[in-house]
């Protein structure tokens, strides 16, 4: 079980570590724009060439400032985050601590990951947006604000450590 729950552990800092890299690409994105536009103020476009085919991709003003904190480009990369977490819990280590204990997968439940998969409904069912069921969270009630679902680093960053404290309490549990 100890190499199961080390596994997840890994894994899922794994994920982390990629989103903060995309998390923080997106806004060095941002910063190199305006520092560019600062010098050169007629530049309309961020664009981004691919050397090895002839693609290119142009970002306006506009969407560069996607970029920011609360911006469409963050939410849609920590909303995907997040979605991914939970995915790697009930796809992978829910049935894997199930066969471990010679149980079946609905009978390893836990509060946490029980809102989290609230929260992945809400991003993956309702387009990054709010659902009702998430009034019913508790652990969780931070991603959650007045119908809105808040979905910055700061809200990764939680699930993120949540879900490192679960594990803990899953080696504490099933590994002492």
């Amino acid at each position: 079980m100890i190499n199961i729950l080390q596994n997840f552990e890994q894994e899922i800092t794994d994920m982390y570590k990629a989103y903060r890299m995309s998390h923080f690409s997106l806004y060095l994105m941002e910063f190199k724009f305006y520092e560019f536009k600062g010098s050169n103020p007629q530049i309309e476009n961020f664009v981004i060439q691919y050397p090895d085919t002839d693609e290119e991709v142009r970002f306006t003003e506009e969407e560069v400032n996607k970029n920011s904190e609360n911006g469409l480009y963050q939410r849609i990369l920590a909303g995907n985050t997040i979605a991914m977490f939970y995915n790697l819990w009930d796809d992978k280590y829910r049935k894997l601590i199930a066969n471990n204990l010679k149980v079946e997968k609905n009978a390893v439940q836990n509060d946490f990951f029980g809102e989290l998969r609230i929260i992945r409904q809400s991003i993956t069912h309702n387009n990054y947006n709010a659902i009702s069921d998430l009034k019913k969270l508790k652990i969780t009630s931070f991603i959650y604000e007045t119908n809105l679902l808040l979905l910055t680093s700061m809200e990764v960053e939680k699930i993120y450590n949540g879900i490192k404290l679960q594990i803990t309490e899953f080696k504490n549990l099933y590994c002492s």
